[in-house]
């Protein structure tokens, strides 16, 4: 479902419309500075797509890589600071990024962002887990 929509959020930002980004982001995140983190990620997901169909390029595992730079550090500064002071050429991106990348409560936000992302995981091991017990006897019946 999650990479679904942001298909979709990249086919609006393709036409260099993001206001579908934004309103999602705060219909879907405190306006503490966690949505303008979600918002300058998805960006930088959106500028960093490619390929012959880059719209397959966007997921929730991209998603949740970028927000995880915030958590990577290299001395005091995480590694999302570094991008966007260093390596990002787009100004859209600094523009929702400039201030939250060095707000104390960054962590906060990009654990609020990863708890969402995350209830979009897959569980197909978790939920072959429920059953290991029945696939313990299936599999002991099987070798008698």
């Amino acid at each position: 479902m999650i990479n679904r929509l942001l298909m979709e959020l990249y086919d609006d930002y393709e036409k260099n419309n993001i206001e579908s980004l934004i309103e999602f982001a705060e219909k879907t995140f405190p306006q503490n500075g966690t949505d303008k983190l979600f918002i300058g990620c998805v960006l930088i997901m959106f500028s960093r797509a490619s390929g012959f169909k880059p719209r397959y390029s966007i997921s929730r595992e991209q998603l949740s890589s970028i927000v995880l730079a915030v958590k990577e550090k290299i001395g005091e500064t995480h590694l999302l600071a570094f991008y966007v002071d260093r390596i990002n050429t787009k100004k859209g991106i600094s523009k929702y990024l400039a201030n939250v990348v060095k707000d104390n409560n960054i962590d906060d936000y990009a654990n609020l962002i990863l708890d969402y992302l995350n209830q979009f995981k897959p569980d197909f091991v978790k939920d072959l887990k429920q059953y290991s017990i029945k696939i313990e006897e299936y599999i002991k019946n099987e070798n008698k």
